[in-house]
C-alpha cells in the first residue's frame, strides 16, 4: 500500500454547506491544462480515465482528481504545488473513508443527505441531457477540421473593429468599405476621433481560443488586409479587419498528434457553445410564455427584504462569477412565500402549464441570488428553461443515466463526509473534559488573520452588472486577457475616481475587492453599500499578522481536529487503499500549470 498522506492536512471543524455548487469553469480549465501536455516531451501522456488510486474497492480516476483539485485551487486562491496534490489527494481518499463510515452509521437516512441528492439528480440530469442535445446537433468533427484548429491556435491574428449594439449603427461603415475605403478612415469617422488616430479600432493580437466564439471564426475565416461582413457575438456586433496574420516557424506532426484532442475537445465545446444559445431561443420561443406580473412583484418585495449584509461581486477576467443561492437563504425564501403562486405559464405539447414559486425554488441553488435581486424576471426564466429541460430529461428516462448516477455517486460521498466530520464536531465540542494542546498546534490555530493593505487604484460606478461589463469591454477591447492587450483610458468615463497610495481599512467599502484583485486588471465588483463598480489596483502591499486566540478557542478547535483526525487514522488502519504513485506524478509533471 502506498500512502502520501500528509499527517498535517485536515478539514476540521467545518460544518456542512449540504448545497455546494460546482464550478462550470472547471470544464474550461481542464481542457487548457490538457493542451499543455505536450511540454513534457512525454509520447503517451495519462488517459482521463486511468484509476489513480482505489480506496476499499472505489475508485477514482486521473480525471476526477484533476477537476476536483483545479476547484480546490480555484476556490482557495492557493498555488499548484507538489505538496498541495499531496494534500488534496489524501482529502479525496480521507472524504471517501469517512463517507463509507457515515452509510454504516445509517447517516443515508439524514434528510441533508436525501436533499442534496435530490438537487443533484436534478441539475446532472439537465446538464447530461443538454450536452446530448449539443451532441446531435454538431456533426463529427473531421480529422482536416481539428488539424485547421490546431494550426489556427499556433497564429496570431492582429485587428482592428468597429463595434456596435446596434447593428444599424455599422450599415453605413460597411457601405463605405464596399466602396474602397479604408479601414482606419472608416474607423476614424465612425468613432469620431479628435484628431486623426492610425489606431482607430486598433485591438492589437488575439489568441484563436482566446476571444469570443464568433469573433474568433470570423476573424481566423478572413485573409490579412480584408473585412468581415458584421457579425453578431455574445458582446454585440463587429465588423473585423485582419491588420496581419503572424504564422508559426514550424508545425510537426508529432507535435499535432500530441495535441490532437485538446484541440478537438476545445474545438468542439466551441462549436457547442455557438449553438446553445439559439437552441434555446427557439426552444423558448415555442413555449410561448406568459410571465404573471403581480405575482412576480409581490416576490420581489420578499426577495429584497433578504440578507441585508453588502454582497460583493467580482467579475474577474470576464468571468461573471455571482453569489450564488445559500442554503439559508433558500430555507428563508421558502418559508416566506405561497409554494402554488404561479409566477409564469408556458404551452408544452400543446399543454398550458404552470411554473410556480415551488418550482423555481427547487432551482434557486443553482442561480445566483444577485441576479434575482436586481433582475428577477431573467431569474425566474432561466429556473424556468431549467424546469423544462427537467421535463424533457424526466421524460427520457434520464435518471438511470450512468453519467448521472456517477454524479450522484460523487455527490453522496461528498455530503456522507461533511454530515460525518460535522457530527464528530458536535460531539466533540460537547465534551466538556480539559485537554492538554500540544506545543506544535498552537502555531496552527490562529482565530483569523489582519491584513494590512495600501494600494492604489482607480473606480468607476455603474449602474448595472450590464454597463459594468460593456465598460470593461471597452476598456479591455475584447482581448480577455490576451498578452498585448490595447487599454483605453478610463479617466474618460463618467464618475472616474482615482484614489492615491495608501493604507485601506478593513471597513471600507473597496477592501476587499482590492484585497482580492490582480493588480493592473480591471474586475467588476458590487456592494450593496456602493452598488455596481469597475476597479482596477494600480500597486498594492500587504502584510499579513496573526492575531491572538483565546485558550478556550485553542482547545475546543483541537479537540474537533483530534476527533476527526482519530476517526481518520482508525478507518486508513484497516482500510485497502492503493494510489499509483508514478501516474500521480506523471499528471503532476504534464498537465500541471507553468511546467
Amino acid at each position: 500500500m502506498r500512502n502520501l498522506r500528509d499527517p498535517e492536512c485536515c478539514n476540521c471543524g467545518r460544518t456542512p454547506d449540504v448545497l455546494k455548487r460546482s464550478s462550470f469553469i472547471v470544464m474550461t480549465l481542464l481542457l487548457g491544462l490538457a493542451l499543455l501536455a505536450g511540454c513534457s516531451g512525454r509520447h503517451e501522456p495519462p488517459s482521463d480515465f486511468d484509476v489513480l488510486f482505489n480506496v476499499n474497492g472505489v475508485e477514482r480516476t486521473v480525471y476526477d482528481f484533476e477537476s476536483s483539485y483545479v476547484e480546490h485551487l480555484l476556490s482557495t486562491g492557493r498555488s499548484d504545488t507538489k505538496s498541495e496534490r499531496n494534500a488534496h489527494l489524501n482529502k479525496m481518499i480521507d472524504e471517501i473513508l469517512l463517507a463509507s463510515s457515515a452509510a454504516n452509521k445509517g447517516l443515508t437516512d439524514h434528510p441533508t443527505y436525501q436533499s442534496a441528492l435530490q438537487h443533484e439528480e436534478r441539475k446532472s440530469m439537465i446538464d447530461t441531457y443538454f450536452v446530448d442535445r449539443m451532441e446531435e446537433e454538431i456533426p463529427p468533427l473531421t480529422d482536416e477540421e481539428v488539424r485547421l484548429a490546431y494550426a489556427k491556435r499556433l497564429r496570431k491574428v492582429y485587428i482592428r473593429q468597429l463595434y456596435a449594439k446596434d447593428p444599424a449603427e455599422l450599415e453605413e461603415a460597411y457601405r463605405e468599405l464596399e466602396d474602397g475605403e479604408s479601414f482606419v478612415d472608416v474607423a476614424n469617422r465612425f468613432y469620431q476621433t479628435s484628431t486623426y488616430d492610425s489606431l482607430a479600432g486598433y485591438l492589437g493580437p488575439v489568441s484563436y481560443f482566446g476571444i469570443d466564439d464568433v469573433v474568433a471564426e470570423a476573424a481566423y475565416g478572413t485573409n490579412e488586409g480584408e473585412y468581415t461582413k458584421p457579425v453578431r457575438s455574445r458582446l454585440g456586433h463587429h465588423i473585423l479587419y485582419v491588420e496581419y496574420i503572424e504564422f508559426p516557424g514550424l508545425l510537426t506532426e508529432d507535435d499535432y498528434q500530441y495535441r490532437r484532442q485538446g484541440v478537438k475537445s476545445q474545438l468542439r465545446l466551441r462549436r457547442q457553445r455557438m449553438i446553445s444559445n439559439d437552441y434555446i431561443f427557439e426552444l423558448m420561443s415555442r413555449l410561448n410564455v406568459e410571465t404573471n406580473n403581480p405575482n412576480i412583484l409581490k416576490l420581489r418585495d420578499v426577495i429584497e427584504q433578504l440578507d441585508g449584509e453588502g454582497i460583493l461581486q467580482e467579475v474577474m477576467e470576464g468571468d461573471a462569477s455571482e453569489t450564488v443561492w445559500k442554503d439559508d437563504r433558500v430555507a428563508s425564501l421558502a418559508s416566506s412565500f405561497d409554494p402554488s403562486a404561479e409566477l409564469a405559464s408556458y404551452i408544452r405539447d400543446g399543454i398550458r402549464r404552470s411554473f410556480t414559486f415551488g418550482d423555481y425554488i427547487q432551482w434557486l441553488p443553482y442561480l445566483s441570488f444577485q441576479e434575482s435581486k436586481v433582475r428577477l424576471g431573467a431569474s425566474i426564466g432561466r429556473g424556468l428553461r431549467n424546469q423544462v429541460l427537467y421535463e424533457f430529461a424526466s421524460e427520457k428516462n434520464y435518471a438511470a443515466d450512468e453519467r448521472v448516477q456517477k454524479k450522484l455517486q460523487k455527490r453522496g460521498t461528498e455530503i456522507l463526509s461533511e454530515l460525518h466530520q460535522y457530527e464528530l464536531t458536535v460531539a466533540a465540542l460537547r465534551d466538556t473534559a480539559a485537554v492538554e494542546v500540544p506545543e506544535s498546534f498552537h502555531a496552527r490555530l490562529v482565530s483569523g488573520r489582519d491584513v494590512e493593505i495600501r494600494a492604489g487604484y482607480w473606480k468607476i460606478p455603474v449602474k448595472d452588472l450590464k454597463e459594468a461589463q460593456e465598460i470593461k469591454e471597452k476598456l479591455v477591447h475584447g482581448s480577455e486577457g490576451d498578452e498585448g492587450d490595447s487599454y483605453v483610458d478610463p479617466s474618460g468615463f463618467e464618475g472616474y475616481v482615482e484614489i492615491e497610495f495608501g493604507p485601506l481599512d478593513p471597513g471600507q467599502a473597496d477592501y476587499d475587492l482590492v484585497r482580492k484583485s490582480i493588480p493592473g486588471v480591471p474586475v467588476v465588483g458590487y456592494s450593496t453599500e456602493d452598488g455596481w463598480l469597475i476597479l482596477q489596483v494600480n500597486a498594492r502591499d500587504m502584510e499579513e499578522k496573526g492575531t491572538t486566540t483565546n485558550v478556550a478557542d485553542i482547545e475546543q478547535t483541537y479537540k474537533v481536529y483530534d476527533a476527526i483526525q482519530s476517526e481518520i487514522d482508525s478507518l486508513r488502519g484497516v482500510a485497502d487503499i492503493h494510489i499509483e504513485t508514478e501516474l500521480f506524478n506523471d499528471i503532476y509533471d504534464v498537465w500541471s500549470p507553468g511546467r
